[in-house]
């Protein structure tokens, strides 16, 4: 009984701080530190804050989901947990459907499990997705695709070949994994890599950004398809860093934002640019040689300009955050100072009528809190809108503040998912087990032309090979538009069968099927 008072006390004295008097920042918090990973700007014009916070005491964790109007004053929050555990959020992005997915990591199943979570319209729970495997591991980053899948980024930590620092997981649409891709695994030169941050490309491939121990620490960039095959990596090798947020301005170059250290210095804020061919074209101090400090946050501006967040100070001690517009060689065109705190800005976004949005986690007093600032052009505190507006409007009902547990479907082990290249060579077979004929579902990488088609029993024997007809489509027939292939089982003895698919470039597929 006195735990659940004491529960229901911390429950009850959640708030969200809002003075009537102040325009921003806007503060968002409790009796409980309050940290923020990202805000998006929704379809009606709203806001949408992503988070978690840490619960004095009894040291759990839940992740915290806060909806606003354009004000930024809150509509709804979600808070996901269950009061004992620890559940992190450490990415999210604003889906096709207008929902919600994000990345985490929970104690609920074990030591710490990585997590993938979809959040409708109306801020209710999906799916949840959970990966277990010895340790404690992270879901660090997820991004969603045109086609309504996902790709997320995993940190998962331990002994042996199977275990991977940065991992890329792809889901359906459903949020079931389809196969897991181990990263930088090809230079044994690379150690203690850490993923930070995805980014979507406009050429439709997948970067990740972070660091690497390398020659010295590296920022660190992977760029991959959205296949999860590994185009490049830029180990940034001349200069001893650390990078966070990549983003793609308009002249297709990708501008990242991190921290250097020149040789008897300390952390210098500093700009990152390469191309999207993985060259390295300048990396840029933000706050020049002198005066300590980094950055977590950058963001395409305007056709010229780009917008970053970072903190600095000149002697160590006294530490103020910022806001600058910066050109592509980092040159500030305009500052606007925020906290005389040494918290880097989390996130930056731009909405689409040109306002600048800004977030960052700060102890200025007890708690460590959210704090939310929107700009005009020049910086300065944007207009209060007085106009009625709708939200939520995609949402049949109105939709209330809550709190949500996880119940999550775990694999067994994480190593059960297929690698990408398992993924890609596996011929889908149904149903199976099957009786009179089999369908059998392609991979997208056979080639388009003539296949080859053949079965083998369990002892290796040939069952048959060759096999043609509009309504088979075996060995010598074309590759259908829907790379679906029928094949009759029914003069089969029972048992299992594996079905090999050769295309013209002799690239072979494989499949199970059981005949009962």
């Amino acid at each position: 009984m006195k735990r659940m008072l004491f529960i229901l006390c911390i429950i009850a004295s959640i708030t969200i701080n809002e003075s009537p008097a102040q325009d921003y920042p806007r503060i968002y918090g409790g009796n409980f530190h309050a940290f923020v990973d990202d805000v998006h700007e929704t379809y009606d014009k709203g806001f949408i804050i992503a988070g978690y916070a840490n619960v004095p005491l009894n040291f759990s964790r839940f992740i915290w989901i806060i909806k606003t109007d354009i004000n930024g004053n809150v509509i709804w929050d979600k808070k996901i947990g269950d009061w004992i555990h620890e559940f992190w959020l450490s990415g999210s992005e604003v889906t096709i459907d207008n929902g919600l997915i994000f990345s985490g990591n929970t104690t609920k199943y074990g030591a710490g499990d990585p997590i993938f979570v979809k959040l409708d319209t109306c801020g209710n729970i999906e799916w949840c997705r959970g990966l277990s495997c010895p340790g404690d591991n992270y879901g660090t980053d997820v991004i969603a695709l045109s086609d309504g899948t996902y790709i997320g980024m995993l940190a998962y930590y331990g002994e042996g070949d199977n275990y991977a620092r940065i991992s890329l997981i792809k889901l359906d649409q459903t949020g079931e994994p389809v196969w897991i891709q181990q990263l930088a695994q090809q230079d044994s030169l690379i150690t203690n890599e850490e993923g930070e941050h995805l980014l979507l490309t406009s050429e439709n491939n997948v970067l990740v950004s972070g660091r690497c121990a390398y020659n010295s620490m590296n920022a660190f960039y992977i760029l991959t398809d959205t296949s999860g095959s590994q185009i490049w990596d830029l180990k940034w090798d001349s200069v001893t860093g650390i990078c966070f947020q990549t983003t793609e301005h308009a002249d297709g170059k990708l501008y990242s934002i991190g921290y250097s250290i020149l040789p008897g210095t300390n952390n210098l804020p500093t700009m990152f640019k390469f191309d999207q061919s993985g060259n390295t074209l300048g990396s840029y101090l933000l706050m020049g040689d002198t005066i300590s400090g980094g950055g977590r946050s950058i963001s395409k501006y305007n056709d010229s300009t780009l917008i970053a967040g970072f903190t600095w100070s000149k002697d160590g001690n006294n530490w103020h955050s910022e806001v600058v517009v910066i050109d592509t060689l980092g040159n500030h065109i305009q500052r606007r100072f925020l906290l005389n705190e040494p918290d880097a800005l989390d996130d930056i976004i731009v909405t689409n009528d040109g306002k600048i949005l800004v977030v960052v986690s700060a102890m200025v007093n007890a708690y460590v809190d959210i704090y939310l600032w929107k700009f005009n052009a020049n910086l300065e505190d944007d207009t209060l809108y007085t106009q009625p507006m709708t939200y939520d409007s995609l949402c049949p009902y109105e939709i209330q503040s809550d709190t949500m547990d996880l119940d999550c479907d775990l694999f067994v082990d994480i190593n059960e998912l297929p690698t990408r290249e398992e993924y890609e060579s596996t011929v889908k077979i149904s149903p199976n087990p099957a009786e009179d004929w089999v369908a059998l579902t392609l991979p997208d990488i056979v080639a388009a032309g003539k296949v080859e088609i053949a079965v083998y029993d369990v002892f290796g024997r040939e069952v048959e090979t060759g096999r043609g007809g509009d309504k088979e489509m075996g060995g010598q027939g074309e590759v259908p538009v829907n790379r679906m292939v029928v094949l009759d089982v029914s003069g089969y003895p029972l048992g299992m069968y594996v079905v090999v698919v050769t295309d013209r470039k002799g690239r072979r597929y494989t499949g199970k099927v059981i005949v009962n």
